[in-house]
């Protein structure tokens, strides 16, 4: 299976026990008295007879913390999530760390840096990257919002499917309209599984459409991992302890629902907070207040023990792939992998949710290198601490180039970035100035003439075109 990176390190810590514990009792105080809103009636009936008050006319659900804590008991602390082939099944818990990729409403030209729609073919040669990236685990919703000729309805069930078709990693999907009809359909013919992302509505509610992914994958054994989508400042307190314990407390709600229709049901919680930019009233990507939020968050999770993800860090303010992208993307990623999170969005994204790039993901996919590298922390053994073999060099002019030691250890110890410049600045000259840019463009053109996603066989892609025609004549007869 896809191993992703170990942290070894101690996780890091914002705060203090005591105040996990507030945070953790004020989630509880929040679904007790406040409650959350449930829009679907049966989600209404279904949490009332299970001892929860329910205000039918406000479709407000209210929670007792004995039944809260009865179902954090049941839901798993890992589990095993199934791909096309078993060396790309993923374990999500622990202290696994995985890396996926974020999303852009479209593609972008590099000269000139600006939008435009994305194409079929800007899809194919984008999952193909995905696909061929080595620090990308697994797949997530998108990566563009459709591209030109498919419907706006047949957005989020053509990327389903291209995905399946260009990558035999996991993927998380997302919905729309019912779409998730069809998607599970499509995962079922294919044999795999897919998570379904279910997104909250701030504040405190989950929506008749969420609800309804819910319920269909119970019915299908998939996980589902859900996102909050918090803003701090409009749909949550300014705060970052006010903000995570609202988020705590919506994620808890919608474990409750699950966990009651399906004891041990896999589950994970994503943590997508941003402040809001108080002069515009838009959200503030790249802001180092969403990884306060996210540290926040993952450590008083880290508490209940469930597996936990930070969208934040691959959606950036900068509109071109430049300094400020990749400082963005960086110190947020470093900081959730090293506060606990099991999953981060990283890649890709380039302008918030506008725009994504396949060389923006071949980029990150260095800056997941080296994150991995340093959470997988440093050995203290007699291997690593080699006395003879300096006892052997000696003070000066001993040297250790040559020895079998360092051929032995050199490549555990080292990154090797892709697209980076290492040279010396005489051997850069003479290569023709090439940046980090130029070598992602180089790279991503050698993985599109050279990497080859294992295709579905004939007869899954046949019936993957079956349930796609089904559902494009389905949303057709309802325009």
């Amino acid at each position: 299976m896809r191993n992703g990176f170990t942290r070894r390190l101690k996780p890091l810590d914002m705060i203090g026990p005591e105040q996990v514990e507030q945070i953790q009792n004020a989630a509880l105080d929040i679904l007790s008295e406040t409650g959350a809103v449930f829009a679907a009636p049966w989600a209404l009936e279904f949490l009332q007879k299970a001892g929860c008050k329910v205000d039918q006319e406000r479709r407000r659900v209210r929670f007792p913390a004995g039944l809260v804590q009865q179902c954090l008991a049941t839901t798993p602390s890992s589990f095993r999530a199934k791909a096309r082939h078993p060396k790309d099944d993923l374990i999500f818990g622990g202290n696994t760390v995985h890396f996926t990729h974020s999303a852009g409403m479209q593609s972008v030209n590099l000269d000139p840096f600006e939008p435009r729609p994305a194409s079929r073919q800007d899809y194919v040669e984008c999952v193909t990257v995905l696909d061929a990236l080595p620090t990308i685990s697994h797949l997530a919703c998108y990566p563009y919002y459709g591209y030109e000729g498919a419907s706006a309805s047949m957005s989020i069930p053509e990327s389903v499917a291209m995905k399946m078709r260009y990558s035999t990693k996991h993927q998380f999907v997302c919905y729309a309209k019912g779409c998730e009809v069809f998607n599970i359909a499509m995962a079922q013919a294919i044999g795999v599984e897919i998570t379904g992302t279910v997104t909250a509505t701030p504040p405190l509610m989950w929506d008749e459409h969420a609800l309804s992914v819910v319920q269909r994958m119970v019915a299908a054994g998939f996980p589902i991992g859900s996102v909050d989508g918090y803003t701090l400042g409009s749909t949550a307190p300014a705060t970052t302890a006010g903000a995570v314990a609202l988020a705590t407390a919506t994620h808890l709600s919608l474990i409750v629902l699950v966990q009651l229709m399906h004891p041990g049901h896999r589950m994970s919680v994503g943590h997508f907070a941003l402040p809001s930019n108080m002069a515009t009233g838009s959200p503030l990507f790249g802001d180092i207040g969403a990884s306060l939020s996210n540290a926040m968050w993952n450590q008083v999770w880290r508490a209940y023990n469930i597996p936990r993800s930070n969208g934040s860090p691959g959606y950036v303010s900068a509109k071109v792939i430049d300094y400020q992208a990749g400082y963005e993307k960086a110190m947020a990623a470093l900081l959730s992998a090293l506060s606990g999170a099991n999953y981060i969005l990283l890649h890709l994204g380039v302008s918030g949710e506008m725009t994504a790039h396949p060389v923006q993901a071949i980029l990150d996919d260095d800056v997941a290198g080296m994150i991995g590298r340093f959470i997988e922390g440093e050995e203290v053994r007699p291997e690593t601490l080699p006395l003879e073999l300096i006892e052997e060099v000696g003070p000066l002019p001993g040297q250790y180039l040559d020895k079998t030691h360092t051929r032995d250890w050199w490549r555990k110890g080292q990154v090797m970035t892709l697209a980076a410049d290492r040279m010396s600045y005489p051997e850069w000259m003479q290569a023709g100035k090439k940046t980090a840019l130029d070598y992602a463009r180089a790279r991503m053109q050698e993985i599109l003439e050279t990497h080859r996603p294992t295709p579905l066989t004939p007869a899954q892609d046949a019936e993957i075109e079956r349930i796609l025609n089904e559902a494009r004549k389905y949303y057709a007869s309802r325009q």
